[in-house]
């Protein structure tokens, strides 16, 4: 939907000025905790999602805090009568009426299952703060420029500590299931493919060589594990390729992509990965980009796993869209691989959703409660594409890259939800949420302040 010529976009430059101050404000520090937060669940994953005094963890603990200074938002008004807004109101109160009758039987667990739409509603207060102080905006920016060069040089570490220890690995004394390092394959080229999104598009400036091989290497190791994850950053960085493929680091990083692939597959390098059939390899990232588009037979637990979810995916629409579930779904608390069938983590009943979150919602909320997920995206898609459109007829450069950013974040996202338990959890499910919230901010404020991105700060860089 986003089809436009390849114009040069040329940011509009104002006098340089120091950024402005930010109030010190109850959605100020709401805001800072969540930062915070989002940046521990991209770098610790399950294991910072577990910080905490069980049952309440830190990621639900930021959203009660934002419930409470929700009211005493100057922008809550503003934000409630958002058009997305209003749909995402209407999931929540859905989800409370799948919600309501499973608490007797299911308690915690239909609490917990629920909050997959119930992190929704911090879309709704993230929009509320920064509408009400503008200025957040550009330093959400600044934060993510920070947050990308700190993930680039942490990651390796974490990746590599969690595959060398693996099993062997301490066990949070509250959570003895989780490891002290503990973090899905898929997740980490999420947030990579933001990082070279941000940079192709100019909005970033990793130019330092270091970073940019970090980052290849980085996707390099997790793709080959991860096919989902290798498409959602293949998908994000077409996106901002496409939007800017004028783009000097892009090449640079094309150029240093193909080499390391060319010397890993002329050297033969083939690295284990602990407890899987996949190995790091040039030949295992081409089967795993391959193998989700065809069957092949060397593909090995690829497509054990990609005929598995197909099985279950097929049976949620045949008893929601051809069945009994239609209206209502089996709503939350219910384990819906022991009901449909295909659990697999057999000794603790560990999985409790399918490998694809869209479909989640099918099963848990129905036909209606999944028709008003997919309205949120496209109503959420229009507010984007139209702040991208005028943005480009005003020759906005950095308003245009933003839009197309936030747009690229959020396909990869969707992309990653469609094969894994993903928004199930904070560690996809605050993303998304948090995604949202500030495209429904930055559209609005596009009309209001276009001043926020414009001057010597956010000139695009090459």
């Amino acid at each position: 939907p986003l089809a436009e010529s390849h114009a040069p976009v040329v940011a509009t430059v104002l006098p340089h000025t120091a950024p402005p101050q930010v109030a010190i404000t109850a959605g100020s520090r709401w805001f800072k905790l969540l930062c915070f937060v989002l940046a521990g669940l991209a770098i610790s994953g399950r294991t910072f999602a577990y910080m905490g005094l069980p049952p309440l963890f830190i990621s639900e603990l930021c959203v009660l805090i934002g419930l409470g200074v929700f009211l005493l938002l100057p922008g809550a008004t503003a934000a409630l009568t958002r058009p997305t807004s209003l749909l995402i109101l209407a999931l929540l109160g859905l989800a409370a009426i799948r919600t309501l009758p499973y608490l007797g039987e299911y308690q915690l667990d239909a609490v917990r299952d629920s909050v997959l739409a119930g992190y929704g509603v911090v879309a709704i207060v993230l929009a509320a703060v920064l509408l009400g102080q503008p200025e957040l905006l550009p330093a959400l920016l600044r934060r993510f420029r920070t947050f990308a060069k700190i993930f680039l040089c942490v990651m390796p570490f974490v990746w590599l500590t969690g595959m060398v220890g693996g099993d062997a690995l301490p066990k949070l004394p509250w959570a003895s299931d989780v490891s002290i390092v503990e973090l899905k394959p898929g997740d980490m080229p999420v947030h990579l493919g933001a990082i070279a999104a941000l940079t192709v598009l100019g909005l970033s400036r990793l130019k330092a060589w270091y970073f940019t091989v970090l980052l290849c290497v980085l996707v390099a190791v997790s793709g080959a594990i991860s096919r989902g994850g290798l498409v959602a950053f293949l998908l994000m960085f077409s996106i901002a390729f496409w939007a800017r493929p004028r783009s000097h680091w892009a090449g640079r990083l094309i150029i240093i992509v193909f080499t390391l692939i060319s010397l890993a597959a002329l050297s033969n390098l083939e690295i284990k990965v602990p407890g899987r059939e996949r190995s790091f390899s040039a030949q295992q990232i081409v089967t795993n980009l391959v193998s989700v588009v065809s069957d092949d037979a060397t593909a090995g637990d690829l497509d054990d796993t990609k005929e598995w979810r197909l099985q279950w995916w097929k049976s949620i629409v045949d008893y929601t869209f051809f069945g009994e579930y239609f209206w209502q779904g089996k709503g939350f608390g219910i384990n819906l691989a022991n009901s449909d069938g295909f659990q697999v983590e057999l000794e603790n009943d560990g999985l409790r959703s399918p490998h694809n979150g869209h479909l989640t919602y099918l099963a848990r909320m129905g036909v209606p409660g999944f028709a008003l997920w997919i309205a949120v995206q496209v109503v959420w898609l229009y507010a984007i594409a139209n702040g991208y459109y005028r943005a480009r007829q005003k020759n906005d450069g950095a308003w245009a890259m933003f839009f197309i950013f936030l747009f690229a974040y959020w396909a990869g996202l969707m992309f990653n939800a469609a094969f894994d338990v993903y928004f199930e959890g904070p560690m996809g499910g605050l993303w998304i949420w948090s995604v949202i919230g500030v495209g429904m901010a930055a559209a609005r404020l596009y009309e209001t302040h276009p001043h926020l991105l414009r001057g010597p700060e956010f000139a695009i860089s090459e």
